[in-house]
């Protein structure tokens, strides 16, 4: 079993006896069954530890958000979804012309759409590790043309190749992403796992779109694909000693 020493001897000084007898006391004590429920050392627990959780609610109408505090973790949830707001489950909260639309070809945060403009978890959090998920109910959706002139029933479908793709970033460096979505409707979760410091941690999500064989020519009437949004979500939990 590993032991930490809590007096430290400077190497090529004098032992004094009080350092020693306060160290073996100690490993004595942790084979002898003195830790808590984590394996650790008792001297750890202090009064914090026995603090009542709390909870924080700053949900909105448009998000529901909440945080929860306890002894050795917190955790975080955002989320804005049609059934969370009494909207048709069938009814997208944004709608995003892929074809006349305004996009890069990197990644695009989830920020820049009207509906999710509060889409991010942000706190100072604790040494420790952060954990959690990130869920996005969409639909990436084609569409057909008709090219005039041409021979009668000359039809193409925009958008069939076209993939979408979600990623979870935390202080602006990817640490999770899904794979490549293709047209159809999608929930997507996305688990993720990472070490942090005792910082302000900031968890976004962003999406990369890739495109081709755009309609060229001459075709009857303004095709659109669109990529429709019905809810997004964001869970984490920090856990800490």
């Amino acid at each position: 079993m590993k032991s930490f020493p809590s007096q430290l001897q400077i190497q090529n000084t004098i032992v004094i006896p009080e350092t020693l007898n306060t160290n073996v006391a100690q490993y004595v004590g942790e084979v002898n069954g003195k830790l808590d429920s984590t394996n650790l050392p008792v001297q750890t627990l202090e009064p914090i530890k026995f603090a009542l959780p709390q909870y924080v609610d700053s949900s909105t109408p448009n998000y529901n958000k909440w945080k929860w505090k306890g002894s050795t973790q917190t955790y975080y949830q955002v989320s804005r979804t049609s059934l969370e707001h009494g909207l048709d489950v069938c009814d997208p909260l944004y709608t995003f012309d892929l074809i006349t639309g305004d996009w890069n070809k990197g990644w695009n945060d989830v920020l820049t759409f009207p509906n999710f403009n509060a889409m991010f978890v942000e706190d100072l959090m604790e040494e420790g590790m952060l954990s959690g998920q990130v869920c996005v109910d969409f639909r990436h959706g084609t569409n057909v043309i008709q090219y005039d002139p041409g021979p009668p029933n000359l039809y193409s479908e925009v958008g069939k190749d076209w993939w979408t793709r979600w990623g979870v970033f935390i202080n602006d460096v990817l640490i999770a992403e899904s794979g490549n979505v293709y047209p159809q409707l999608s929930n997507v979760v996305i688990p993720f796992s990472v070490p942090i410091g005792s910082q302000t941690i900031r968890i976004d999500v962003r999406w990369m779109t890739w495109t081709d064989n755009r309609p060229i020519g001459v075709y009857t009437g303004d095709p659109t694909t669109a990529l429709e949004i019905f809810g997004v979500q964001i869970m984490a939990r920090n856990t800490f000693r």
